[in-house]
């Protein structure tokens, strides 16, 4: 039987108001769909969108289970300051999602997995300048690029290779000597001598304001946006019914871009969604003392540092824990120490702490699909910590989904299938 064809016109309901699901709700509405939002937050302030470190980072188009992860993942786990953290407890039920991540990192599988960020990266920062300056917000993204910093020779030299593949695939950059990093970064430690620019790289103004702002046009445009927590989702022959705490409501299509919360939608339709949650942790400071030009990546730290509106973003880390635990203070307090060495004279006093669970898939690809058990449900979730990246043109993917007007090839680079 032929897959479902939802046209233009159709109603459909877009589960989740980060990002990804207003990146998704523009898209559908500038095609002419009939489009609601459904979130128990304000757009943009739920979830993982709301103080991400703002960058678009098209050139990373490696997926994070790299050859070799199993050994530099225990050295991480065995440093106090690493950015990787695995508490105890949570290590066991995850066995499974850390089981196909080390899958990832072997042979054809790092290598398709590579392949799929690549086409997204290459569309990136064309997609995100697209959508945004077709509401006249073109000026809330910084195009220019991303200086990522190296602790050692060593580590810089065993970075080239990665380096040279992204410029074999069209993502270019440079490397900078020690007089080029001063001139570019001159507030970071001056011990640092090794770093690449990125040139294929933007960085918005503050990441919340580009949810809102987005909203804001499609509410303009017909969008109805309903903070209201969805309970359960089922399908009727040529419809699917949404049953939410204030009401039940009918659709002719949904779409599921609910962050890490789409592991429960998906189980209760009875999709197979191996995401878990990385958890991301950050400090922002409203008077720092000093100031960046660019965002800048400090490598083998996992630490990154953004000038945002509101005020100098510093963080990173990926904590793979339950979403239900409670924040760690003293990885807060571990950044905030780390921060100061990396940048002499930084003021941390008055730090506003954030963080969130990013829906991370294991290999580092999102879920851009049509239900396996629903016709009329899809997915658009998993970007890990790439869903400002990587939303716009996965609006995009979605909207071909639902016209059965995407390459095969494509489609299936990103579906749900690739789990079975």
């Amino acid at each position: 039987m032929p897959n479902a064809q939802i046209s233009p016109i159709s109603s459909v309901a877009i589960i989740g108001a980060g990002v990804v699901g207003v990146a998704s709700a523009c898209t559908l509405n500038q095609k002419g769909y009939e489009v609601t939002v459904f979130d128990p937050y304000f757009p943009g302030e739920g979830g993982s969108s709301k103080a991400n470190a703002g960058h678009i980072g098209a050139s990373d188009i490696f997926p994070l289970s790299t050859p070799g992860i199993q050994w530099k993942a225990l050295k991480m786990l065995l440093d106090s300051d690493a950015p990787l953290k695995v508490p105890l407890k949570d290590f066991w039920p995850q066995i499974p999602w850390f089981w196909r991540f080390l899958q990832t990192s072997h042979g054809s599988r790092f290598q398709k997995a590579t392949d799929a960020i690549s086409f997204l990266g290459k569309n990136s920062l064309k997609d995100t300048k697209a959508l945004l300056e077709s509401y006249g917000l073109g000026g809330m993204v910084d195009y220019g690029g991303c200086a990522f910093i190296y602790d050692t020779k060593k580590s810089f030299n065993s970075s080239k290779k990665s380096w040279n593949e992204r410029t074999k695939r069209g993502f270019s950059s440079e490397s900078l000597n020690e007089e080029s990093i001063a001139k570019i970064t001159p507030t970071i430690n001056n011990t640092f001598k090794h770093a690449f620019l990125s040139h294929e790289w933007g960085k918005v103004t503050e990441p919340v304001d580009i949810v809102k702002n987005l909203s804001n046009e499609a509410q303009k445009g017909g969008v109805v946006f309903y903070k209201n927590h969805v309970e359960r989702i089922s399908e009727s022959l040529k419809s699917v019914l949404i049953e939410a705490e204030n009401g039940s409501f009918q659709y002719d299509a949904v779409i599921i871009a609910a962050g890490i919360d789409s592991i429960s939608f998906a189980k209760s339709l009875g999709d197979f969604l191996p995401m878990t949650a990385e958890r991301g942790y950050n400090l922002t400071l409203p008077s720092p003392n000093i100031q960046i030009e660019i965002p800048i990546v400090f490598a083998d730290r996992g630490i990154v540092a953004t000038s945002l509106r509101s005020g100098l973003r510093i963080g990173g880390w990926a904590e793979y824990a339950n979403p239900m635990r409670p924040a760690n203070q003293a990885y807060f307090d571990s950044i905030a120490r780390i921060s100061q060495e990396l940048f002499p004279g930084l003021d941390v006093e008055g730090a506003n702490y954030w963080m969130a669970s990013r829906p991370s898939m294991p290999d580092s690809l999102p879920v851009i699909s049509r239900s396996q058990k629903s016709d009329r449900v899809f997915y658009n979730c998993g970007h890990g910590h790439y869903g400002l990246t990587h939303a716009a043109t996965s609006a995009k993917l979605v909207c071909d989904l639902l016209t059965n007007n995407q390459n095969l090839s494509v489609s299936s680079l990103f579906s749900i299938n690739r789990f079975l």
